[in-house]
């Protein structure tokens, strides 16, 4: 679990109020999936023109000062990375590579140390409400209901009540919980303790949806219904995802473009363009999924060793 994340469960409405002001939405892919004729990196491909990039990270790293060391710890370095609006982006890496250091930087939650990070060509200078995240734990308040967890930040916002109740009766409904809107999260599965945080993110209707590992908590059944239930809410609500998991399949099943990091210091290693004909019936069966998981396991495999490495090395 992230640090950042530790206030909401906590329940300190400061905390939790500070990372729900930051919570929001997806967009629906604008770029068909067809069956490709080779796994090409999209570097490969034409780039996005100026008007498609959401978000622009140039040639950015973050050099963090570790207690009881004189030796500067980098996360990352030299990123650089365009996603488009409305792309579902997914960013895949070996463990340590400095994947949520990245997203935190997209929300503006720390400064990079070297570079720039824009979103519609301006600069991050910290959090701000065109950026949502959803994090691996769901923060929400134990003593709200679900419907009220969504409004406690449209309340921050001062958005009218009847505006804000009916604003939250829609996301619940949305994210398949109707009905559910009078419950308290320890009446509900982790599975929808997650869809009421995604509800939550989505109420406060953002250009951009940061998700953090939101789904590695969970039992495969209920991760893989979320993961449908997820692509179907990006399809309505047109919003640019940017999704971190340590999951191959996870990463060629929700992206429409799949960024694999190296080992730490974490850096862009390639970026996969994954395109099928249909996504109608089984996909993760169909054999150009296989492909795809192969082609990123194939860039990931080194790089996981490197991690391990790493690991064993640190004093």
């Amino acid at each position: 679990m992230s640090a950042h994340a530790t206030g909401g469960d906590t329940g300190g409405e400061t905390l939790v109020n500070g990372a729900a002001a930051r919570l929001g939405g997806f967009r629906a892919g604008a770029f068909p999936r067809h069956s490709p004729a080779a796994l090409a990196p999209s570097s490969a491909r034409t780039p996005a023109a100026p008007s498609q990039v959401k978000i622009g990270i140039r040639d950015v790293g973050k050099v963090f000062r570790t207690r009881g060391s004189d030796r500067p710890f980098t996360a990352v370095t030299g990123v650089d990375l365009d996603v488009r609006e409305g792309e579902f982006l997914t960013l895949v890496g070996p463990s340590g590579c400095g994947k949520s250091t990245l997203l935190d930087l997209i929300a503006g939650l720390t400064a990079p140390t070297d570079g720039e990070i824009l979103i519609d060509g301006r600069a991050v200078d910290g959090p701000g409400l065109d950026r949502g995240i959803v994090f691996q734990q769901y923060a929400l308040l134990p003593w709200r209901t679900a419907l009220a967890n969504i409004e406690f930040g449209l309340e921050a916002k001062a958005v009218p009540r009847r505006e804000r109740r009916e604003r939250a009766r829609h996301y619940l409904d949305l994210v398949g919980l109707a009905g559910f809107e009078h419950r308290y999260p320890h009446e509900l599965s982790g599975g929808m303790r997650q869809r009421v945080a995604i509800a939550r993110s989505l109420a406060f209707d953002p250009d951009v949806l940061l998700m953090d590992e939101p789904f590695a908590a969970l039992d495969a059944q209920t991760r893989e219904s979320l993961q449908e239930e997820l692509l179907r809410v990006w399809e309505k609500t047109h919003k640019t995802v940017v999704f971190i998991t340590h999951g191959i399949d996870e990463a060629v099943y929700l992206g429409q473009r799949v960024a694999v990091m190296t080992s730490r210091p974490g850096r862009i290693k390639e970026i996969v363009d994954v395109r099928f004909d249909s996504r109608e019936g089984d996909l993760r069966a169909d054999p150009v999924f296989g492909e795809y998981r192969h082609h990123v396991w194939s860039l990931l495999r080194n790089e996981v060793a490197a991690g391990r490495e790493q690991e064993r090395t640190v004093d």
